[in-house]
Order: structure tokens, then C-alpha cells, then sequence
């Protein structure tokens, strides 16, 4: 299975500079099966902080951009439909993922946890507290 990361507020808390407690875990077990993707906003230093917190060997690839568009995700992903996506933010991961017919998960923690979709697009598939909630949800598509 594809599953597409979104970085901050999702694996990542800003405001604490850490991961949040079991993504480390979560990462390390499903790179064993699966084949991650991380997409993040193009910010300085983003690189080595994924260096820094030894998660970066656990991508297949790593996608630092100004804006997360279908494009990008399809380049990633390539011709494959039967991918997990999985962010924050209504407005950015979960929206490209429902216009690509991809299955999306909201991780409900940090700043977006409290927006409201306001179009069936922004209305993720699945909706989590917690990233280590997230296996949960894989469960349902695994073979």
C-alpha cells in the first residue's frame, strides 16, 4: 500500500519540535510493508530536521513544496489509485487527495483540528485524534 505523510501536525508537532509520541514507531513498522511518501511545506532547514529526528530512511520519497498540488501527488504516487492519504489540513492534503479519488484521513490534532469541511472535498473519508490511531484505519485495506 502507497500512504502519502503529510509532515507538520501530522507525524510532526511544531510547537514542540518533536514527533508526536509513537510516530517514530508507527513509521519504522510501516515501512516495512508499505511504501511511504512525506509531502511538507518548503521550509529551511525541513531537511535536516528529518535527518535530525532519523525518520528520513523510512521514505520511499520526500517532497518539500510551496504548494500541494494533484500534479505532485500523482508524480509521486504514479498510476496507483489505491493510496492512503494522510494529513491536517482540510484545505491542502485532504482536498487533493479527494479530487485524486484517493482515501483520506484527518488526523483531528494541532492548529486545522478544528476546521470545518465546507465542501464535500474537504470532507476526509476517515478522521483520527491521533496519528497512532492511524494502523486502525490501514487495516481496512490491507490484504
Amino acid at each position: 500500500m502507497k500512504i502519502i505523510f503529510d509532515y507538520n501536525r501530522t507525524i510532526f508537532d511544531p510547537e514542540s519540535e518533536r514527533l508526536y509520541p509513537g510516530a517514530f514507531e508507527l513509521l519504522e513498522k510501516l515501512s516495512v510493508k508499505n511504501e511511504l511518501f512525506l509531502i511538507s511545506k518548503n521550509e529551511p532547514g525541513r531537511g535536516d530536521v528529518l535527518d535530525t529526528l532519523g525518520i528520513k530512511q523510512f521514505f520511499k520519497r520526500i517532497e518539500f513544496t510551496d504548494k500541494k498540488d494533484p500534479e505532485l501527488f500523482l508524480e509521486m504516487i504514479g498510476k496507483d489509485r489505491n493510496v492512503l492519504v494522510v494529513g491536517d489540513s482540510i484545505h491542502r492534503e485532504i482536498t487533493v487527495g479527494n479530487i485524486l479519488g484517493l482515501i483520506t484521513v484527518r488526523v483531528l490534532q494541532g492548529a486545522f483540528a478544528n476546521q470545518v469541511p465546507v465542501s464535500p472535498l474537504e470532507k476526509a473519508e476517515y478522521e483520527i485524534n491521533d496519528i497512532c490511531d492511524f494502523p486502525k484505519i490501514l487495516k481496512i485495506y490491507e490484504i
